[in-house]
């Protein structure tokens, strides 16, 4: 821990714990108003990084939000739809976030010790009363859903992984991660978890065709597993649960269906079932109803290019097990709702191109080691 920065790490810790202030109800969430902080530190900080020629990130972020406001603000919004301008709002910070933190303005260990600590410290504070527990049994807490639970718990104990240095360690803290995540019974973060783990021990020993391969074999095997092995041991008593799943999944595909090439508009990932308002359980077809298909390419083509690198040929270890996280969150998307353009996504992201970024420059006032006489003691090598 001698490396943290406190005040990024009492962010990181709000980001999940602001739920223990007793603070009154204002309308929206209120982690939103410690990513404005996070946004507002970063900003007021010098970069540690240049984004070199990640620079483009900035005005493909802006062409795309103002893209989706234009759209938003001209769609008719469906009755129950979510405010699309709060909305968009929240998709400016959490960009901003991405770009703080990947810029080394807020320090991506700091922040993912900080976070990882609340979600450690809600495990004793679920199971002794002290905070909500609306799924009965199934870890959620400070959280609040059991599927955000499982994104949490499975991209932060991955991050924590990567930052730990010594082997028995990250071990360590991935079996007290791994315990975490089987008790938010989320079956889909389970499975990510684990396709992470095996992408970071399997890829480093493959070429670039042999990691695609292996990418084709983790959907495949990701498949297989939800369709015919979802149910067994003590998942056996989820056929109820799978059954409205099912049932919210298909009046989902119609209206992603009806939303056409450019979708409908911010707020309108939702579906009206059983007198209930359900949101989408599959981020892919959020991206598609809101923003359509522009909004879907730009939004995981930037994940897959900063976070998975498919067309890496070297890499450091810490580079395959960040890809390992961009595996893991791809899976999560697909089953857990909303992934794309949320707080720990967004951290995943920054961490990631904060990585890159380390790496491609010297830090501020060192010197590039360009020269066999800088090799040799003339320079420091970033």
């Amino acid at each position: 821990m001698r490396d943290v920065k406190l005040l990024d790490y009492l962010l990181g810790f709000l980001l999940v714990g602001i739920g223990l202030a007793p603070l009154p109800q204002v309308g929206f969430p209120l982690d939103n108003l410690v990513v404005a902080a996070l946004v507002a530190l970063g900003l007021l900080r010098n970069p540690q990084h240049r984004l070199g020629r990640y620079e483009l990130l900035v005005p493909l972020c802006l062409v795309a939000l103002f893209y989706l406001g234009v759209h938003s603000m001209f769609a008719v919004a469906s009755p129950g739809a979510a405010d699309w301008q709060t909305r968009l709002l929240r998709f400016m910070a959490i960009s901003l976030l991405v770009l703080v933190v990947g810029t080394g303005r807020i320090d991506g260990r700091s922040l993912v010790y900080g976070v990882a600590t609340t979600l450690l410290l809600n495990v004793p504070l679920f199971y002794a009363g002290i905070v909500p527990s609306p799924y009965g049994s199934y870890l959620t807490g400070l959280v609040g859903d059991k599927n955000v639970a499982g994104l949490a718990y499975a991209v932060i104990g991955l991050l924590v992984m990567l930052y730990v240095r010594s082997t028995p360690w990250r071990v360590t803290w991935g079996l007290v991660f791994a315990a975490c995540l089987w008790l938010t019974g989320s079956r889909t973060s389970i499975t990510a978890f684990g396709a992470a783990i095996v992408w970071a021990l399997l890829a480093p020993r493959l070429p670039v065709i042999g990691r695609w391969v292996l990418g084709v074999v983790t959907v495949v095997t990701v498949d297989l597993l939800s369709e015919d092995y979802s149910r067994i041991g003590v998942f056996s008593n989820r056929e109820g649960s799978d059954q409205l799943r099912a049932r919210i999944d298909a009046a989902s595909e119609v209206k992603v269906q009806d939303a056409g090439f450019w979708g409908k508009g911010l707020g309108e990932a939702f579906v009206d079932l059983q007198d209930r308002t359900w949101f989408f359980h599959n981020s892919y077809w959020t991206a598609l109803v809101e923003g359509g298909w522009p909004w879907l390419v730009v939004v995981v083509g930037v994940t897959v290019l900063i976070i998975v690198r498919p067309f890496t040929k070297i890499a450091t270890a810490r580079q395959f097990f960040i890809q390992g996280v961009g595996v893991a969150i791809l899976i999560c998307a697909w089953r857990l709702g909303e992934v794309f353009m949320t707080t720990y996504w967004a951290i995943a992201m920054g961490v990631a191109l904060q990585q890159l970024l380390a790496n491609q420059q010297p830090r501020e006032g060192e010197v590039e080691m360009s020269s066999p006489e800088a090799r040799r003691g003339g320079g420091v090598s970033a």
